[in-house]
């Protein structure tokens, strides 16, 4: 046992003296060839050196030559003395002949009544056909066509698609191409201001108002004034809205900006924000809503045949009673709107009323419409409308001598005179609105001053 014993320490010692074996040689071989790895870091130093002076001294001389054929290729400026030289130029050696297209004439027989030959027809047709369909195009359509002064050769012909568009065919060499150019729009603000002589609707049209326009100034002050009822020989108007302008000529207009009427002695101002929300409307001086709890009138287009009184005399009974409301005559079909938000409370015939719809609005209001040709659509007992919305028509049916609607509020379940309701305002602006709103009041009244001064 012990014979064992002896050779196993024997091999164990063997066996621990081979890693020291392998590192003696590993560390002879590292200091033979450490040489050789030094003067291989030297060369690769080196070459990254010298590749980096190449790539920097051709980058350099690549800036330089490009410095130097922009500068021997650079044109002389250009002046709008000479932009407009060359145009002037071009117009001088060129006419216009300004044609319309008439009933029974096709585009092609006007373009060869001036010698353009076929070919050239065929291409400028070709040139407009992405942008007109030339058999569908309108009588009075207006064509520019440019002739060469010199050999009576087409340049250019030009199309006046609308107010807004001018298609351009414009040769180049044997080919023509199209341009569609839309000319700037210049936006100015306008003031209009006028009189009322007899009414409102034609004191501003002989001002110059849009009837569009004059719509919308009846629908800002809706909530203070009826413009049949409240407007008086001698009522004030200012208007301002913007106008856009193409080469000169008015080609439209946009929303009004700002009002102000003086009804009556009495004062009413308006003027379009739009706040931190992104909600716009108008609103007074105070930065209160002109949108009220209730519309002035429940038609757009009306007059009023029949005020409020405790004693009228009934055109059909022949005898006196009260009339509760005010009647507003107008076309059969016009439509009847609510002049508050609120649910129907009853929807149907009424007696001496005819067709009839009663909207309560809260605890304390409740409005009437009677005499209506029919309701509108989806509408029953029960239903919400808001304000604005089309309620009904008139119509002239119970006891009616011609089509006109009828008119009531009560207040607390008692009838009251609806002219005499004072509603307050929907809204009032913010804090963090009122800085910005109070500049544009400042900016709009300079406007006026400036106008009344001028």
């Amino acid at each position: 046992m012990s014979n064992i014993f002896i050779k196993i320490l024997r091999i164990s010692k063997k066996k621990s003296s081979y890693p020291l074996k392998i590192k003696r040689r590993l560390n002879r071989k590292i200091n033979k060839s450490a040489p050789t790895l030094r003067w291989v870091r030297i060369f690769l130093l080196f070459f990254t050196v010298i590749l980096i002076f190449v790539v920097l001294l051709s980058l350099f001389r690549s800036s330089a030559e490009m410095a130097a054929t922009d500068k021997s290729i650079a044109p002389p400026s250009v002046t709008y003395n000479d932009y407009f030289g060359v145009r002037l130029s071009w117009f001088s050696k060129h006419k216009r002949i300004r044609e319309c297209i008439v009933k029974g004439r096709t585009f092609y027989e006007l373009l060869a009544g001036y010698g353009i030959s076929p070919q050239d027809i065929m291409r400028i047709n070709e040139a407009i056909r992405p942008f007109l369909d030339l058999s569908r195009i309108r009588t009075g359509q207006a064509v520019d066509i440019w002739l060469n002064k010199g050999n009576e050769r087409v340049e250019k012909v030009s199309l006046h698609l609308s107010a807004e568009k001018t298609l351009h065919i414009i040769r180049n060499g044997r080919d023509f191409f199209p341009s569609l150019i839309s000319p700037p729009r210049i936006t100015i603000p306008t003031v209009i201001d006028g009189q009322v002589s007899s009414s409102f609707y034609q004191s501003a049209i002989d001002r110059g108002i849009p009837p569009d326009t004059i719509m919308e100034v009846a629908d800002i002050f809706a909530w203070d004034i009826d413009f049949l009822v409240d407007i008086r020989p001698g009522d004030t108007f200012q208007v301002i809205l913007d106008k856009y302008y193409r080469k000169g000529k008015c080609i439209g207009h946009g929303r009004v900006l700002s009002a102000k009427f003086v009804n009556q002695n009495r004062i009413h101002e308006s003027f379009y924000f739009t706040d931190s929300k992104g909600r716009s409307g108008y609103y007074d001086k105070k930065g209160k809503s002109l949108r009220k709890t209730f519309l002035k009138s429940p038609l757009r287009y009306r007059r009023i045949s029949s005020y409020f009184s405790s004693r009228r005399f009934h055109p059909i009974l022949k005898i006196y009673r009260p009339h509760y409301g005010v009647d507003y005559a107008a076309p059969a079909g016009t439509p009847v709107e609510s002049v508050g938000d609120g649910r129907i409370s009853f929807i149907g015939w009424k007696g001496g009323y005819g067709r009839y719809i009663r909207i309560r609005h809260n605890h304390i209001y409740e409005t009437g419409y009677g005499h209506l040709s029919r309701f509108a659509r989806g509408l029953k007992k029960g239903s919400r409308v808001r304000q604005g919305d089309v309620i009904g028509y008139v119509g002239s049916s119970g006891l009616s001598t011609g089509p006109h609607l009828d008119f009531s509020v009560t207040r607390g379940g008692r009838f009251v005179n609806p002219m005499g309701i004072k509603s307050t305002a929907a809204s009032i602006l913010s804090r963090k609105d009122r800085k910005r709103f109070n500049e544009l009041v400042v900016q709009t009244e300079q406007i006026w001053e400036e106008y009344r001064t001028s």
